[in-house]
């Protein structure tokens, strides 16, 4: 489901507390996956937030990897959304960052689940408004849910796939009919339907790119833009929810602003020049070794290292298994034999990070040791169609000595490619019976990674493979990835401890041949595809553990990515008239800090400063 990232420190929360708890039956004020939600219905605010924040000034963030925009339709598939697009629409329900999956009222003022579990329904809150001052009903949730699934991006007809109709049951209530009573966490994943004006798309063209400032339901609305330049979003005096218990000490800022860089270097010297507020480091040298100018020096600025218990973010390398090249496990074994961690670790990473073996690592989800009895169940009816080694072996990824001597995983990796059909012919890697040299394009949309690829990249050479690398921006890039236009390339596996519906969206068949889907790779296997909907049908935290540490084992010993690298923390830097709570939530700060933007707040006093100041 989507979520933010969450902490060990909830774990005895989820597991000493009844499975599945949800209260049905009657109207209630929240829904927790496990126990009952930790705050109760008079709740004044969540635990972390300052409620007292200030609210003044302008926050200014950069987009990381996006260089423009073209709509603010965040919704379609078409176009390169703008950042600010998403603060502009509530969802029924909120989700507390404290918290394992555990959702609020938002616009829903009372949600209520079926005993039987098939079907949910929605009281909103009279008092909920669009920014054009019209009320919000019950008839636009049942558009917005209508729209996203014919007209929207094709994870919401995954995710939805199994309601069967959405209804008003009056004007302020809708209720969504299940298929089955299966997939417990449904009525949670359907409070996170964005709320969307059926008066205003009613006339508009959904599925197209626009950049005229939609209705919204959020705190804020668009004031200014310029593409490829900037965008700010303003603070709507008139939100209709600003005094609600879910939003108390979030939207603190009178502005946010989000500045478009076309090259990193530039990017980040205009960080140090106060251009902009929050800085995500995502390389080990530049933490290391790029902070010595006089803003840090004087504490102007300051270096946050974020941990929290929920999986690594992982650095993997994807295999387009739609090119023959990569069909064969083998291969991708054998190429995985030549990354040499060790090695760049010293050199290029500053020690900083740590080799990866498991989808989940650094949770209670990571398969460790030989299987236990509970994922067993999952994995014993799959027997012969998921790779022998998963019942026999835990995985462990290849080491060296840390200087460059690769010899003897090089000769292991000989060994497979050989087994596959693949001999060495005047230094190339020639399929025995074809001839076809083993030659292919490595992807890149962030040039900093060149370090990490060349020291691979030769060691593929001497394999006898040809990798070129190829560094494109960011618009091509993902164009690129969503026509499955590339032979392998790097992104992260992002994996939560309540693992669900994403995962069809990951690996799912189908979803190997939706360009808008996760599936990056092309994976089509019905023994993932099985453990996925064990996963989402779990009717316990400990089957959800077990379904999922048994789907690590096969994803790993398929060697369907290559689990390369990944850091124990997020790191940041900001400048210090950017203030945040007392303690991080449970969840974290959010996919690149996004709750920074939503929970933190400017001291008063630097409002009006001028950047660098």
């Amino acid at each position: 489901m989507f979520i933010h990232r969450l902490a060990a420190a909830v774990f005895c929360l989820a597991l000493c507390a009844p499975a599945w708890a949800i209260e049905r039956g009657k109207p209630v004020h929240g829904l927790a996956m496990y126990g009952q939600p930790k705050h109760g219905a008079d709740f004044k605010h969540f635990d972390f937030v300052n409620p007292d924040a200030p609210k003044t000034g302008t926050l200014t963030r950069t987009t990381e990897n996006d260089r423009t925009f073209d709509t603010f339709n965040i919704f379609a598939v078409k176009g390169a959304p703008a950042r600010a697009a998403g603060l502009l629409h509530d969802t029924l329900m909120a989700d507390n960052p404290d918290e394992i999956s555990a959702m609020y009222g938002l616009i829903a003022e009372t949600v209520e689940v079926a005993p039987d579990n098939t079907w949910v329904q929605f009281k909103l809150r009279s008092e909920a408004k669009f920014s054009d001052g019209s009320p919000i009903t019950a008839a636009d949730v049942v558009f917005s849910f209508d729209t996203l699934i014919e007209k929207g991006r094709p994870i919401y007809r995954l995710y939805y796939a199994d309601v069967v109709r959405a209804e008003a049951l009056n004007a302020r209530t809708v209720k969504f009919s299940f298929k089955t009573g299966d997939n417990k966490e449904l009525p949670i994943i359907l409070g996170q339907v964005p709320v969307l004006s059926k008066t205003y798309w009613s006339t508009r063209d959904f599925t197209a790119t626009t950049l005229e400032i939609p209705v919204g339901s959020g705190p804020y609305t668009i004031e200014s833009f310029e593409p490829g330049r900037f965008v700010v979003a303003k603070r709507r005096a008139d939100y209709w929810g600003r005094n609600l218990a879910v939003t108390r000490g979030f939207y603190n800022f009178e502005r946010i602003r989000y500045e478009y860089f076309r090259d990193e270097n530039v990017q980040f010297e205009a960080f140090k020049k106060g251009v902009y507020d929050v800085h995500r480091s995502t390389t080990a040298r530049q933490w290391a070794t790029a902070y010595d100018f006089p803003a840090f020096q004087e504490g102007k600025i300051r270096k946050y290292e974020f941990t929290d218990g929920t999986p690594m973010s992982a650095q993997t390398f994807i295999f387009n298994l739609r090119n023959p090249l990569f069909q064969d496990a083998r291969v991708r074994e054998a190429m995985n034999y030549a990354f040499d961690f060790e090695s760049l670790n010293r050199t290029v990473f500053y020690n900083a990070y740590t080799r990866l073996r498991s989808y989940w690592q650094k949770s209670e989800l990571e398969a460790v040791g030989l299987p236990s009895p509970a994922e067993l169940k999952y994995l014993e009816p799959l027997r012969g169609k998921i790779p022998d080694r998963v019942f026999t072996t835990p995985l462990t990824q290849p080491v060296t000595d840390g200087q460059g001597n690769v010899r003897d995983n090089l000769r292991k990796a000989a060994a497979l490619l050989r087994e596959a059909g693949w001999v060495v012919e005047g230094g190339k890697l020639v399929k025995a019976d074809t001839k076809q040299p083993f030659e292919f394009e490595f992807l890149l949309v962030q040039a900093g990674l060149d370090s990490v690829l060349l020291p691979t990249i030769q060691n593929w050479e001497r394999l006898g493979i040809k990798a070129t690398l190829r560094t494109i921006d960011p618009t091509q890039f993902f164009n690129r990835l969503e026509d499955r236009q590339f032979d392998m390339t790097s992104l992260i596996a992002p994996n939560a401890l309540t693992p669900g519906n994403e995962q069809t969206d990951y690996w799912g068949t189908a979803a190997a041949d939706n360009p808008a889907s996760g599936n990056y790779g092309g994976v089509k296997d019905a023994a993932l595809e099985s453990l996925a909907q064990s996963i989402i049908r779990a009717q316990t935290r400990d089957e959800v553990i077990a379904a999922t540490r048994a789907m690590d084992r096969v994803l790993t010993w398929n060697f369907y990515r290559m689990l390369t690298y990944s850091s124990q923390s997020e790191r940041f830097a900001i400048w210090s008239k950017i203030q945040g709570p007392a303690r991080t939530p449970l969840n974290g700060w959010g996919s690149a800090g996004s709750l920074i933007e939503t929970t933190w707040w400017m001291d008063p006093a630097a409002a009006d400063a001028k950047p660098g100041n």
